[in-house]
């Protein structure tokens, strides 16, 4: 009943809307080129009120594809932080349902390894595409190659804990209100090197560096990801992780966040982000999921 609720404000919003703001599959709904207020006012429309404690902590398929361009414009400092959070929660969890989704491939593959001695070609062709994504290699050659790959990517193939996605987007960000953020989708200051394409920086612009430039707030968090799951300067995130999984625990990043210390050149970055972390309560949302996906029927 709720969806349908859901699919009916969506219709009615298109049709006081000049042009379609929105788009809805099984997977969601898509929401794009909103001011602050459109997008508060959706929210509410959607049954989006708050972005910690909802029931069941069930969160709804909303995913923003940009901030709204007068999102720094904002006064109320505190509004704005709270609508930041659900702005960027949904996706969050988005990505780690495709990340765990692939971390189940590993596990089945490791599985059928054991009851089959063996790999077949399709099997062999998907552990060298998910080696090469996560920056796996071994030299070992035949079965061996595969086993040692799918071991390694057992370490690096896992969620990346909702808060600290979101967290650490905020510290880079203030909280959304940034140029990089707002001009490039941006949500993690990556940076481009000797590139044609991207946002120059304001300073140092003859350093060789521009801002990459994403098609969307997913997007950027999506890379974000791989690259805390891949990059060797997040080893001891990942094993920290490690230690959660083994003890079949929640993934809290407020247990691993001391491992993000190489993430940022700021001053303390891991402690900053664990006060984040923290204040704004944001481990509820390591529990969290996705409502189920919607059963879209054709008229």
């Amino acid at each position: 009943m709720k969806k349908l609720l859901i699919i009916l404000s969506l219709w009615a919003f298109c049709v006081r809307a000049e042009t379609p703001k929105f788009f809805a599959d099984e997977t969601g709904v898509y929401l794009s080129d909103m001011k602050t207020q459109e997008l508060e006012n959706m929210f509410e429309e959607l049954y989006y009120s708050q972005y910690i404690d909802l029931p069941d902590d069930e969160y709804p398929r909303i995913f923003v594809k940009q901030l709204p361009d007068d999102f720094a414009a904002q006064e109320d400092r505190t509004e704005r932080n709270r609508l930041f959070m659900k702005i960027l929660i949904p996706i969050a969890l988005k990505i780690n349902d495709e990340i765990l989704e692939e971390r189940e491939m590993v596990d089945a593959l490791l599985y059928d390894f054991e009851e089959n001695k063996d790999f077949d070609e399709a099997d062999m062709y998907y552990i060298d595409k998910l080696a090469a994504k996560y920056d796996v290699a071994t030299p070992f050659k035949d079965t061996r190659k595969y086993m040692k790959l799918l071991s390694e990517l057992q370490k690096k193939v896992d969620a990346v804990p909702a808060s600290v996605l979101v967290a650490a987007a905020a510290i880079y960000t203030d909280w959304g209100t940034s140029r990089i953020a707002l001009k490039a989708n941006n949500l993690y200051k990556i940076k481009v090197w000797f590139e044609e394409k991207g946002l120059e920086p304001v300073e140092d612009k003859e350093d060789g560096y521009k801002y990459k430039i994403y098609e969307s707030l997913e997007d950027c968090m999506r890379d974000y990801a791989l690259k805390l799951n891949s990059n060797v300067n997040y080893a001891a995130f990942r094993e920290a992780r490690a230690v959660s999984r083994k003890r079949k625990s929640v993934l809290y990043g407020v247990r691993m966040d001391w491992g993000m210390i190489a993430d940022s050149n700021l001053h303390n970055f891991a402690g900053l982000l664990d006060y984040t972390l923290t204040y704004y309560k944001l481990y509820y949302i390591d529990k969290a999921h996705l409502e189920p996906e919607y059963e879209l029927k054709e008229q």
